[in-house]
């Protein structure tokens, strides 16, 4: 990466004042800690590029739920799980599509970013 950005694929490092990487001290074990609005979390909790959502929680909502929308608010997207809700799934098509998006990975959060 040169000057935070990466020339694969386009991605900008922003650095952040809410942010800090706690460094590895040598009588730890495991990965290093990260500090974010002061609440201590673990490296392999944060991943960049993808989602905190589960694809199989979101896969089983969908598979019962779905003709609710309630993977829909699941991911974050509260307007098309109150559309599905009010239209039961779109009238089913929409369900179906979206088992077969998230089963193959190809369905993403509010943020657009994939499931974990």
């Amino acid at each position: 990466m040169e000057n935070n950005n990466c020339g694969y694929c386009g991605y900008k490092e922003e650095i952040s004042s809410y942010a800090a990487t706690v460094p590895f001290q040598s009588g730890q074990s495991g990965q290093p800690q990260i500090i974010i609005q002061n609440q201590m979390i673990q490296g392999s909790e944060v991943v960049p590029g993808v989602s905190k959502k589960n694809k199989i929680t979101a896969l089983l909502l969908c598979i019962f739920l779905g003709w609710l929308g309630i993977h829909r608010f699941y991911v974050g997207k509260i307007g098309t799980g109150l559309l599905y809700l009010f239209t039961g799934g779109l009238f089913g098509v929409g369900w179906l599509i979206d088992i077969i998006m998230i089963a193959v990975g190809a369905f993403k959060d509010q943020f657009a970013l994939p499931l974990r």
